[in-house]
């Protein structure tokens, strides 16, 4: 581990720790007297080293970007989204890249019949696929290297595509034929609210789950449950065991059928690592039965482990790969223990699904910011429910949907209706239950959740009163993360890249409170049925409630909408729904758009306040604008906020045009400021001469998205601020923006240079 995370240069703290924490152990060895262990540090080091340098070296491409004509082969089987077709292809020279086709008609995409192996030909375009542009948020970009894949391509028109059957194809690509030749049965025969579970359960693909279901088992903490892991591959292979000896099929034969079926199951499900994990040690485990050759599980674990890892050192940074090893290994250290203190099957699994929780929450804060504390309890309750019922179940639709069309129907329509029901239970449970905002921790304050759950566990193995100041020592570095910064006597003024909208988050000295300046929103245009997407891109639930969760942060002191239009309001009700918010502002006068009014009648009357110039917000902000004595619309209808830490001043201007900066201008004609929220986004139409003499900014902030169709920020705007020797930030150029305003000084920290 230490080797490959030296080689890629991800964490080179971890790095250093890792090779540290081996150096020690194997200098007491030496100390002991064996003089070789040494090299058990040394070679393992030296090997990986070469390897990852090799692998990491040949992962890189030869194409550009731009226009192209590829000839391609379909890598896997499509997966359709509304109107569009997303898989992988490999091009003539091996190389992987994404492609995406978008159809015009819904013929064209219900009239695809090329699958995994097939040849094909089109023109597309060749793209960077996106990287993070927001602190904490997935980067896309990353994900994809990590697979080998460098580029999208994109086609516009999915007819243009021309693919050719190819009959001669090796046989793991006719096994992923097959594979996605059941997904399409299955979800043509089965009820929705069944179908997805069942493909989740028996072939790996969680893609079918409805969003909001899939939400709610992830907020729920069961998610686990619905990915094919060691649980799932142990009760098919304990079973299939079990029945072939009762049916008299003889012992050895059993075995060896094993060694055949498992590899096919691998591949059938996905091949994630942690099926492959378990379905590998399950067939050493049977070849040792096989051999009677006694050997510790420890040693077939590491042996997967360090192979697995030889060959794609990337899935280091998979957390199905970190989450699968490290509970699974835990589990292994203390079986012996749970097997000699608990008799029971509910105090064993009490015990098992405790230790799995808590080795796996560090990683889970990391990855995803919160817990919810009601997990252990739903997990007690639904393990059993998914081991003993619904998998079983899932496999037997599985099995007769191979035989009869009318018996799968048959046996599906009891369960559907009653997963129907638990999934309704399931996602009103997870909007009420409590879940434990965390934030993200620092990879030091990880290592040393780890450490204290290493030493809980010695603690536990030898029943020592000392075990609760560990837990509880374990608690206290949990909820660093989100205490930490209310010891900060900065104010943190961030900008958030919603790409053609706003959204700013301002967290006052020592984060007494914080305000949520416009949510950003996606404008989206009527489309027909077929044409919707599963999951619809929101603002608020994909890019400002996850950066406030990563910071730690649940409760918000005001949201401030400053005016109607969705890029700026769209995400406000995610915001509402995932957030505790203490007050919503809105700007004073008639209400003018739809969003207005929705927002209105969802915001409890008594966090609702409008403002105009002249009201203060909790002492913080100055309302400039809009006046009261005026019926303002459009644009200028925004709300225009000062504020100032220290001896730094800030103005936000919304979306404030010329005839709103006449206003202010005449009604404050001594104001002045160091940063600038510039205006509509830089559009021509705001930031007038006049009005940016009389502000004299140090810095100006300007939120626009990325080759936006409005050409935001004018190349005008752009010439003044630059003549009046003003410092400018755009998230379309530098992403997201974190100002750090010190009682000295100004730092400003964009997520991407120009």
């Amino acid at each position: 581990m230490s080797a490959i995370l030296f080689v890629l240069q991800s964490s080179l703290i971890l790095a250093f720790v890792f090779f540290i924490s081996g150096f020690v152990l194997s200098s007491f060895h030496f100390l002991k007297g064996e003089r070789t262990t040494i090299w058990y540090l040394l070679i393992p080091f030296i090997l990986y080293f070469l390897s990852t340098s090799y692998i990491h070296q040949k992962n890189a491409s030869t194409l550009t970007p731009g226009p192209t004509e590829l000839t391609f082969q379909l890598l896997d089987g499509v997966y359709i989204d509304g109107n569009q077709l997303k898989t992988t292809i490999q091009t003539a020279d091996n190389e992987k890249l994404m492609l995406t086709a978008y159809s015009q008609t819904e013929e064209a995409l219900t009239s695809w019949t090329a699958k995994a192996g097939d040849i094909c030909q089109a023109k597309g375009d060749l793209k960077r696929p996106m990287e993070a542009r927001n602190h904490y948020a997935f980067d896309y970009q990353q994900f994809l290297y990590y697979q080998r894949i460098h580029y999208l391509f994109d086609v516009k028109q999915l007819q243009f595509i021309e693919c050719t059957t190819n009959t001669d194809v090796s046989f793991l690509y006719q096994l992923n034929q097959y594979r996605h030749h059941v997904m399409s049965l299955l979800r043509e025969r089965l009820p929705p609210s069944i179908s997805g579970v069942v493909i989740a359960l028996t072939l790996g693909e969680r893609y079918y789950m409805d969003p909001l279901v899939s939400d709610a088992y992830s907020k729920l903490g069961v998610i686990h449950l619905l990915a094919i892991s060691g649980l799932h591959v142990g009760i098919v292979t304990g079973t299939y065991f079990y029945v072939m000896i009762r049916i008299g099929v003889p012992r050895e034969l059993v075995i060896l059928s094993i060694f055949v079926l498992l590899p096919f199951f691998i591949f059938l499900t996905g091949a994630s690592p942690p099926v492959v994990r378990a379905a590998v040690m399950t067939m050493i485990y049977f070849l040792l039965l096989f051999l009677r050759v006694p050997i510790h599980p420890f040693y077939g674990f590491s042996a997967i482990f360090l192979l697995y890892l030889f060959f794609q050192p990337y899935a280091l940074f998979q957390l199905g790969f970190q989450l699968s090893f490290l509970v699974s290994f835990t589990l292994l250290l203390v079986q012996k223990t749970i097997m000699n203190r608990v008799h029971s099957y509910m105090g064993r699994l009490f015990y098992v699904t405790t230790i799995a929780q808590l080795i796996g929450l560090p990683l889970i804060a990391f990855h995803f910011y919160e817990w919810s504390p009601f997990s252990l309890i739903i997990n007690l309750i639904y393990i059993p429910f998914v081991s003993l019922f619904l998998l079983p179940y899932s496999f037997l639709l599985v099995f007769i949907n191979g035989f009869s069309i009318h018996a799968v129907q048959l046996l599906a329509f009891f369960p559907a209706i009653v997963m129907e029901w638990l999934h309704k239970w399931i996602v009103a449970l997870a909007d009420y239950v409590y879940v434990f905002v965390i934030g993200r921790p620092h990879v030091l304050i990880v290592l040393c959740l780890y450490s204290l759950l290493i030493l809980s566990g010695l603690l536990w193995e030898r029943r020592s009163r000392w075990l609760y100041l560990s837990l509880g020592l374990f608690s206290v570095c949990l909820i660093l993360p989100s205490q930490l910064p209310k010891w900060n006597d900065q104010a943190v003024v961030t900008m958030l890249d919603v790409g053609q909208g706003d959204s700013m988050i301002i967290e006052t000295p020592y984060r007494k409170e914080v305000y949520i300046i416009d949510t950003g929103g996606v404008v989206s245009f009527a489309t027909e049925d077929w044409q919707q997407k599963k999951k619809t891109f929101d603002t608020g639930k994909d890019i400002v409630v996850p950066y406030m969760k990563a910071k730690g942060i649940k409760k918000i002191d005001g949201l401030i909408l400053t005016h109607g239009d969705y890029d700026h309001v769209g995400g406000a009700e995610a915001v509402l729904n995932e957030l505790q918010v203490e007050q919503v502002y809105l700007p004073y006068g008639e209400l003018e758009k739809e969003i207005d009014y929705h927002l209105v009648e969802i915001i409890d009357d008594a966090k609702l306040t409008f403002v105009h110039a002249g009201d203060t917000i909790s002492d913080q902000f100055y309302v400039l604008h809009p006046t009261a004595d005026k019926s303002w619309s459009g644009n200028d209808k925004s709300i225009v906020l000062y504020t100032s830490f220290y001896d730094t001043s800030l103005l936000l201007t919304g979306d404030l045009e010329k005839e709103g900066e006449d206003d202010l201008k005449q009604r404050y004609p001594q104001l002045s400021v160091d940063l600038l929220k510039v205006g509509h986004h830089g559009s021509q139409t705001s930031t007038q001469p006049h009005f940016l003499e009389q502000l004299s900014p140090q810095l100006a902030f300007i939120s626009a998205g990325v080759n936006n169709r409005f050409g935001h920020p004018h190349p005008d705007v752009l010439d003044r601020l630059h003549a009046s020797g003003v410092d400018v930030y755009q998230t379309n150029l530098h992403a997201t923006v974190e100002i750090v305003i010190n009682e000295n000084r100004i730092d400003v920290f964009p997520t991407q240079s120009q």
